[in-house]
């Protein structure tokens, strides 16, 4: 049986396409089943670091403050 070097192409191709699909899943429920676990441990909050955590509120909360802060001056 001869195969075409296009044929072949798309074979390997596929093989592949399908190796990295089955990469991206285990990496992704690796992730998963660790953030899972850190759920579970209740030590989530660790991966939060100082320098981070001024500009998580600020982005998060502004809103909130901004509009409390309005209301105390009227």
């Amino acid at each position: 049986m001869t195969v075409s070097k296009e044929e072949r192409y798309a074979m390997i191709r596929a093989a592949a396409l399908k190796i990295q699909k089955r990469n991206k899943v285990k990496k992704s429920n690796a992730l998963l089943a660790k953030q899972v676990e850190r759920l579970d441990r209740q030590d989530y909050k660790a991966d939060v670091r100082w320098s981070d955590s001024e500009k998580f509120v600020t982005e998060t909360y502004s809103d909130v403050y901004n509009a409390t802060m309005k209301e105390e001056w009227n």
